[in-house]
């Protein structure tokens, strides 16, 4: 998890968003490698988090999320479980 949330803290830093970008998918070769290891469908940097979706589904699907500040997740915070290092799972909800 720590691993995870490194790389995610450096891909926030790295895609800067400002008003009229709200987000940024990452193409699957710039993955960084513990985050490759979740085998994730797609990566996409948000303003205050990092989405990590493993298997997607009209309700979110399955997947992590990386956040300093739960709120910021993208889903409904009841949705995340946290663990560890400010690393979240959520399935569909």
């Amino acid at each position: 998890m720590k691993a995870i949330a490194a790389e995610s803290q450096h891909l926030m830093s790295t895609y800067s968003l400002g008003p009229s970008v709200q987000h940024a998918d990452i193409p699957k070769a710039k993955w960084p490698p513990a985050i490759a290891t979740l085998k994730p469908y797609s990566v996409t940097v948000r303003h205050g988090m990092v989405d990590i979706t493993t298997k997607p589904f009209f309700d979110g699907g399955w997947g992590y999320g990386f956040a300093v500040d739960k709120q910021d997740l993208a889903m409904l915070v009841e949705c995340w479980s946290e663990l560890g290092h400010g690393v979240y799972w959520h399935g569909p909800c």
